[in-house]
């Protein structure tokens, strides 16, 4: 990569960037394309990615913005092969600072216990106690997969973990003006956007209600079947058992629908966000273990509304309710620790 203040081929591009940006412009997806591009192929100035990101930040990241990004990230992913029609990640954008045990990573695992295909995209904690890269290597799954056995597993489990680290090699070029920035950026938005194994079915969260609709306009240009993107009340980037969860639903290429979850919707009482809290990675874990052993309460239920609402998403079931009885099968039944068994052993 070039060193700060080292003059690019590139530099005209993102000097024109900076300065739209600065005036309130919002840039063209090719336009953030065409920049993401010359990022991760480590020909850009890191002062200039550096002062970019800043000006995408203060003004806002706008849609156009988002889709631009995440197809050139997309370019650059080490992709995963597969033959299912269906393909959910439960993958979302993380920072909502709630403390709370891997949620989605145990949905995860329970929706692929009752059959449907689960590529759970993820990396290691950034915002918050633990990522899911985090938790499942606690839990015993291998992590550092190549993309040929990430690719076994999902043909012969059903469940795979993409972890980002492996299988975006090009961020490379861009983590240590990341870390140095030290705030939120364009990137943090990107990573629901980008499932190397490309999945069909999203069932993604944001922690703030801004990035909801951004994120759902996003999803709309990017080539999936459906999704549904959501905001708690408690600010979790999850589905809540705590008052209720809004619901932005996308189909193809268009933003379908808008509505409320709430606990009564799944027939579950209300857990509050403190009831979630894990302190790291190994209590996280030990929390998923103790979920997939049956055991009742709070942290178990918020586990199921997620995986309710997955197998509502990939129509498995027809309403939320019925998915609850599904997902609580899958776990009394055994099949949950079973996948979590053939994630690790296979």
């Amino acid at each position: 990569m070039n060193s700060p203040g080292t003059a690019t081929p590139d530099s005209a591009p993102f000097e024109q960037a900076i300065e739209q940006a600065r005036q309130g412009e919002d840039l063209t997806a090719d336009q953030t394309g065409a920049l993401i591009d010359t990022m991760l192929r480590g020909e850009a100035d890191d002062e200039q990615i550096g002062q970019l990101l800043l000006q995408l930040r203060e003004k806002g990241e706008a849609v156009s913005e988002i889709v631009g990004a995440a197809r050139a990230m997309r370019r650059h992913m080490t992709k995963i092969p597969h033959s299912h029609s269906i393909l959910l990640d439960t993958c979302g954008t993380g920072g909502s600072e709630s403390g709370s045990f891997n949620i989605s990573t145990g949905v995860a695992i329970v929706t692929a216990a009752c059959g449907i295909p689960v590529a759970k995209h993820g990396n290691r904690k950034a915002t918050s106690v633990t990522g899911s890269a985090d938790v499942l290597e606690e839990l015993g799954v291998p992590i550092e997969s190549d993309a040929e056995t990430v690719a076994k597993k999902l043909d012969q489990v059903g469940l795979c973990f993409c972890f980002a680290v492996k299988l975006h090699p090009a961020m490379k070029h861009v983590v240590g003006v990341r870390r140095k920035l030290g705030v939120k950026t364009l990137f943090n938005l990107l990573g629901p956007l980008c499932n190397p194994a490309g999945a069909t079915h999203q069932l993604l969260g944001t922690s703030h209600p801004d990035a909801q609709g951004k994120i759902a306009q996003a999803i709309a240009h990017l080539s999936t079947t459906r999704s549904f993107v959501v905001h708690a009340a408690d600010g979790q980037d999850e589905v809540s058992l705590d008052r209720y969860t809004e619901v932005i639903e996308v189909k193809g290429e268009a933003v379908a629908s808008q509505t409320r979850w709430t606990p009564k919707d799944f027939g579950l009482l209300p857990a509050g966000v403190e009831a979630l809290a894990a302190s790291g990675p190994a209590e996280s874990a030990a929390m998923i273990r103790a979920i997939l052993d049956g055991e009742p309460g709070p942290r178990r239920d918020t586990v199921v509304a997620g995986t309710a609402a997955a197998l509502l998403l990939t129509e498995k079931v027809a309403t939320l309710a019925e998915g609850v009885r599904v997902a609580q099968t899958a776990i009394d039944g055994g099949a949950a620790r079973e996948k979590l068994r053939e994630l690790a052993n296979s």
